[in-house]
């Protein structure tokens, strides 16, 4: 973000440097693009093509106006704009899939950076002495800075992975070209030559990205800007015939200077700054200023940055925020003290100046307490230990007795009554949360079991929510033969293997 803010800085301050019949101004707006792809492969549209969709994003950067004629109804509008380009892809997968794929859906986004230099030779038609209708089209440039994609799996349980991977540019394959170019074009309108309104379209005429496989790819960019210029100029409207010594577009009869050419601004007369004070009325000529103040800035007379209109304490440095003045702030917690509860102690403005409170007295304030009303230890994140004997030998009968079906996720009717000491301990307890985790041995094939491992586990979790557990309170995970606690080469140390484990966490 800063890279971006330097560059629309300079290229203002290039603006600045301009004669002063040009105007410039600040853009920004909303914008949706996407990737044209075209390619040969075989069934790709109706297996990939169908599922992108277009990207949302935004655009900033700086404008120019360079007239090409005396009324202004011809010129060319430069700008530099930061663009947020790329596009998205969602696919669901359905059920009689998943156990073989693990997949459910597929989320995933390009995000491409781009700095883009369009030219528009633009048309303005006056629709009232305030407002022209814009018509413009032109060549754009458009420079990679940098990109990313990333993308969630989801599987049937709910359960999901995520990755997030660098773009890189360059002309090798699977990287994206540091240069782009096309067209654009827009339409819109002009209102009292101080603030812009356009439709914008655009699409890159060289493809952006070398595939791995025969194809093409081209940036499209659909978006709004409004743009907000930052001087407002006079339209020079000399006819043929009149006096115009200085050939500044100005009637000798109207201009101060009819022998210098000058500005619209000053009258006719030099202005070096753009600040409409021609220079020989100007005490500062370099630096745009008022007439308030002979064409020179708002003093800042204690030279804390914050000019003397604006200063409640112009002899004294302060702080903007408190309007010029010091901060009157005993403890240094950046709250003056009429508006400290606590103006000796040290807090936040979450607590009008005060310290965070910590409601147990266990040392662990309640903001990072998650049990704030019940004292525990810092370790445990201000919870009590649940690591006593008794409660895990508890959890360890309660997982013992728990029993399926051969071959299935259909929990035996005998395991009830352990489920249901289970729930009056997640009761008792709100601020408990359990891990349900499924095991098996090593007979038949590894996928199988960590389908029925985690079917399994399942079963505990929908079995709690039905008696009122919070969902969110519960994990449930499937490990088929991945975690043995035994030797799976003997039929007791398959039926250790084969068992549900129950983990109790805050």
């Amino acid at each position: 973000m800063k890279k971006i803010l330097c560059i629309i800085l300079l290229n203002l301050l290039f603006f600045n440097y301009l004669e002063a019949q040009i105007k410039y101004g600040i853009g920004l707006g909303p914008h949706n693009s996407s990737i044209i792809e075209k390619n040969d492969i075989a069934n790709w549209q109706q297996d990939y093509g169908d599922f992108y969709s277009s990207r949302h994003s935004f655009h900033v950067g700086g404008y120019a106006e360079i007239p090409l004629d005396t009324k202004r109804n011809w010129v060319i509008q430069p700008s530099l704009s930061y663009y947020g380009k790329g596009r998205n892809f969602w696919k669901s997968y359905d059920s009689t899939h998943v156990l073989i794929t693990d997949t459910s859906s597929i989320n995933s986004t390009w995000k491409l950076n781009y700095f883009d230099l369009p030219i528009n030779i633009v048309y303005r038609i006056p629709l009232s002495s305030k407002v022209r209708l814009v018509i413009g089209a032109g060549p754009y440039i458009s420079f990679f800075l940098n990109g990313k994609t990333t993308y969630e799996v989801r599987n049937v349980y709910g359960e999901y992975a995520s990755m997030e991977n660098k773009l890189p540019g360059g002309v090798d394959v699977n990287k994206y070209q540091n240069i782009d170019w096309g067209i654009n074009g827009q339409i819109g309108f002009d209102f009292y030559d101080r603030v812009m309104l356009t439709g914008n379209f655009s699409r890159s005429l060289s493809t952006i990205y070398t595939a791995p496989y025969e194809g093409s790819f081209y940036n499209r960019v659909y978006g709004v800007s409004l743009v907000f210029w930052v001087n407002k100029l006079k339209h020079n409207t000399v006819k043929v015939g009149i006096p115009d010594k200085d050939k500044d577009g100005i009637p000798d009869s109207e201009d101060a200077c009819p022998d210098v050419a000058g500005s619209p601004t000053a009258n006719g007369c030099p202005d070096k700054d753009g600040d409409g004070i021609a220079d020989s009325k100007d005490r500062c000529p370099n630096v745009s200023g008022l007439v308030k103040y002979q064409g020179c800035p708002i003093p800042d007379s204690d030279n804390d940055g914050i000019d003397d209109e604006k200063d409640s304490c112009v002899n004294v440095p302060g702080l903007l925020i408190y309007h010029g003045c010091p901060v009157p702030d005993s403890d240094g917690d950046g709250i003056r003290d009429s508006e400290d509860k606590c103006p000796t102690i040290a807090g936040v403005a979450k607590y009008e100046g005060c310290p965070i409170p910590d409601t147990d007295g266990d040392g662990v304030n309640d903001e990072e307490d998650k049990c704030p009303d019940k004292a525990g230890k810092p370790e445990n994140h201000g919870c009590p230990a649940i690591v006593q004997d008794d409660l895990k030998a508890l959890m360890n009968s309660i997982a013992h007795n728990i029993g399926f079906s051969v071959s299935s996720d259909k929990i035996d009717p005998s395991s009830y009554n352990s489920l249901d000491k289970l729930v009056s301990i997640m009761q008792k307890n709100p601020s408990l949360k359990l891990d349900i985790e499924g095991h098996t041995d090593n007979t038949g094939s590894r996928k199988y079991n960590q389908i029925l491992s985690g079917k399994r586990a399942l079963a505990i979790k929908m079995y709690l929510i039905q008696k009122g557990i919070d969902k969110d309170r519960m994990t449930a995970s499937g490990f088929g033969p991945d975690k043995p606690i035994a030797s799976n080469n003997t039929e007791k140390g398959k039926s250790k293997n084969r068992r549900v484990e129950l983990k109790l966490r805050y």
